[in-house]
């Protein structure tokens, strides 16, 4: 048997050498010098090899003690490498659900992963979304431990309230949980089927008719109703066709005024393409107005009055649409419905009208071939238009009362 002694005086030789210790335990020293402990055994006929440490780190002591609990393992046929691979993958799941489990962690992590190529108006109202509902909720809780029970009370009570943010919060949920799936917290995705939500309401976005529009240029134009940027943003939305969030999170680098145009990179956009938008002159007199208005180091066009970091609120147009009298009638969005049909009711170009609206206007095959950019009839057509609003303004203005 071994001693203390002669593990410490044993000499490194040109060829490593084993110092039996007794039930297969032996001291393995390498030609380097280093001393490690084996425990050789056999299980079914078949031979294995047990690494227990390195001498001194691990004591003579030590390593009899371990040996001992390697041998029982073998007693009861289980092989004692794997037992202990097992026991260390529990202690690192048990470390990373504490440490890494809780909903909160997860979801963080989950919206780092995930942020990339997301327009910052949609990651934006995710935020907001997850830190209104989800997090009040989960926050602490281990991600382990939420049950499909629990998920499905919350996204009923939120439809309740509103379907659509329902809807949103399913899919984050949904992705949050496949996330821990793939970090190995969790085996299953217990978020319930999408069928278990109402289905999207598929009306349309209210859409003024070319009266009402005239009416709302008016009251526009009072400037004691709004404040002048809000004016500025509705008008755009209405005299580009963009949406609004292409408006309202809109940069002064991407505005050549000279040139009168406003090119909105892809990452702003719906479909992922970059928008080329020709500015009429009206909307030229707006930007300068604006630019007036707007301190040179502001990257927006409508800095947020609170945190002028980030863009103008995503409700200030509907809001300013409601307080004139158009909730349920109207909508930001529906200006480009009311675009639209003004200009296929006089039988203008298709495709025109739909690269205007920022809008695939061919089939695949079409597409495939046609590249033309109808730059130069998108200019016309929404001069024309802006052509068309003014007129509508005048006429509303002269219009008897009622």
């Amino acid at each position: 048997m071994l001693t203390a002694v002669k593990i410490k005086s044993a000499k490194p030789a040109a060829k490593a050498y084993k110092l039996a210790d007794s039930g297969g335990l032996f001291l393995l020293v390498t030609p380097s010098g280093q001393k490690y402990w084996r425990y050789k055994f056999r299980i079914g006929g078949v031979e294995g090899l047990d690494a227990l440490g390195a001498f001194p780190e691990v004591s003579l002591a030590e390593a009899r003690q371990a040996h001992a609990e390697s041998r029982r393992s073998v007693a009861q046929g289980i092989n004692p490498v794997q037992a202990r691979k097992v026991r260390k993958q529990a202690l690192a799941r048990e470390y990373l659900e504490r440490e890494q489990g809780s909903f909160a962690a997860v979801t963080a992590e989950w919206a780092a992963t995930t942020v990339e190529g997301l327009r910052p108006a949609t990651r934006l109202q995710r935020e907001r979304e997850i830190n209104n509902d989800l997090l009040p909720k989960f926050r602490g809780r281990q991600i382990n431990g939420i049950k499909r029970v629990e998920i499905t009370a919350l996204l009923k009570s939120v439809e309740r309230r509103a379907p659509e943010v329902a809807r949103n919060l399913r899919n984050y949920l949904w992705g949050i949980f496949e996330h821990a799936i793939e970090s190995g917290l969790i085996d299953a995705n217990p978020v319930p089927s999408i069928r278990l939500m109402k289905k999207r309401d598929q009306t349309n976005h209210p859409a003024l008719s070319l009266e009402q529009i005239g009416k709302l240029l008016v009251q526009l134009g009072d400037s004691s109703l709004m404040a002048t940027q809000t004016r500025i943003a509705m008008l755009l939305v209405m005299l580009t066709a963009c949406r609004k969030s292409e408006i309202i999170g809109g940069r002064w680098d991407e505005i050549d005024l000279d040139a009168g145009e406003w090119e909105i990179p892809d990452e702003r956009m719906k479909a992922k393409r970059a928008h080329w938008v020709p500015l009429s002159p009206q909307s030229i007199g707006l930007l300068r107005e604006l630019r007036k208005l707007i301190p040179a180091d502001q990257k927006f066009l409508f800095p947020n009055r609170r945190d002028p970091r980030r863009p103008m609120a995503n409700r200030s147009l509907n809001a300013v649409l409601e307080r004139l009298g158009y909730s349920g009638i109207g909508t930001p969005h529906g200006m480009r419905a009311a675009f639209s049909t003004h200009f296929n009711s006089i039988r203008a170009d298709k495709d025109v009208v739909e690269m205007c609206l920022a809008h695939s206007p061919m089939g695949k095959i079409r597409g495939a071939y046609n590249r033309h950019e109808y730059m130069a009839e998108r200019r016309t057509m929404l001069e024309d238009w802006a052509k068309k609003l003014d007129e509508l303004r005048e006429s509303a203005l002269n219009a008897p009362e009622n």
